[in-house]
């Protein structure tokens, strides 16, 4: 959607979300103003961002619950699942999860069989977690699940529009990136 498309568009409604729909609703007033510069609420990309984030997450969690995992199970298992082993350090960005959030998470995933940890070296300030086999079968359970949301939401685009976003989204990640990692 081009900026004049998208100005046009927001000018003459209110396309904000309250409810968590799917973005199409119904202007609910026709009065919407831009934030600054001409960029209105809706476009602006932060927004827009963890909206889309949030109703995917939101979608899957609760398929996720159904299996008897949490969307923080499903994040660390893909990550494991890339490259078996990675530090705390890595799993932090990688999964997006808090670092305390992050320890206790994988605390609870090696008492219930999922992966495994092991100090580098000896050394127990550092430490790396495997995917178990029983890590692997949970992950492989989730996947297909993840994968039809993933496609629903790609619904409609041709392959060289998936390439041309996937690689705009990694750009914007290039430029706002403050980890090595990711």
């Amino acid at each position: 959607m081009t900026n004049e498309t998208s100005r046009d568009r927001s000018a003459g409604a209110d396309y904000s979300d309250p409810a968590g729909d799917d973005g199409n609703a119904a202007p609910s007033d026709g009065g919407a103003k831009p934030l600054a510069d001409g960029i209105y609420l809706d476009d602006f990309l932060p927004y827009l961002l963890n909206r889309i984030a949030n109703r995917l997450n939101t979608d899957l969690m609760d398929e996720l619950k159904q299996l008897g995992l949490s969307q923080q199970h499903w994040r660390i298992l893909a990550v494991l699942a890339t490259q078996n082993s990675r530090t705390i350090s890595e799993l932090v960005v990688y999964s997006v999860t808090p670092q305390s959030t992050l320890s206790r998470m994988v605390d609870r995933m090696e008492r219930d069989g999922l992966v495994s940890k092991s100090s580098v070296d000896g050394d127990a300030r550092f430490v790396t977690v495997s995917l178990t086999e029983a890590g692997m079968a949970a992950f492989r359970r989730i996947l297909p699940v993840a994968m039809r949301h993933y496609d629903r939401a790609l619904d409609g685009f041709t392959d060289d529009e998936r390439a041309t976003l996937l690689a705009l989204l990694h750009k914007l990640l290039g430029n706002i990136r403050k980890s090595s990692y990711a």
